[in-house]
């Protein structure tokens, strides 16, 4: 397991509805639903997107508290979408969880050179881990 040294910042974009919610940007459909299913239970809203490109949209128009990261994704890959995600003062702060299958060190470097909260392989954690994670990274923010 990777772990963060820096603290968890608080977004400048503060979700306006009590619930938090997840933008899940992952190209697994089946990842993709059992993550929504397990996140909505724990009373977290979820949007999923299957590529970098419809997570920028995405962003465009909410604001969520968390981003769940795929590294390898169809067309722009994970760490493009994390780069521009850091280069917009609208959303540079977001907290980002990376779940990937690439453990390889060069993009876990890049990804925790872009401030990211965690980087996760998919191979050694259980979904029940990943949402327990997503969950100490949203109730850590709500305490800022």
């Amino acid at each position: 397991m990777v772990e963060a040294k820096e603290t968890i910042k608080k977004s400048s974009i503060p979700n306006k509805g009590s619930k938090k919610i997840v933008l899940i940007v992952e190209d697994e459909t089946a990842l993709q639903e059992v993550a929504k299913l397990k996140l909505d239970r724990e009373g977290i809203d979820t949007i999923v997107v299957g590529s970098g490109e419809d997570g920028l949209e995405i962003l465009k128009k909410k604001k969520p508290d968390l981003i769940w990261l795929d590294i390898l994704l169809p067309g722009m890959n994970g760490l493009e979408f994390l780069r521009r995600v850091r280069e917009d003062k609208e959303t540079k702060d977001l907290p980002v969880i990376v779940l990937s299958v690439s453990s390889g060190q060069e993009k876990v470097k890049q990804a925790f050179s872009m401030n990211v909260v965690d980087y996760l392989v998919k191979s050694e954690y259980t979904i029940e881990n990943v949402v327990k994670k997503v969950k100490n990274v949203l109730t850590a923010l709500s305490r800022d």
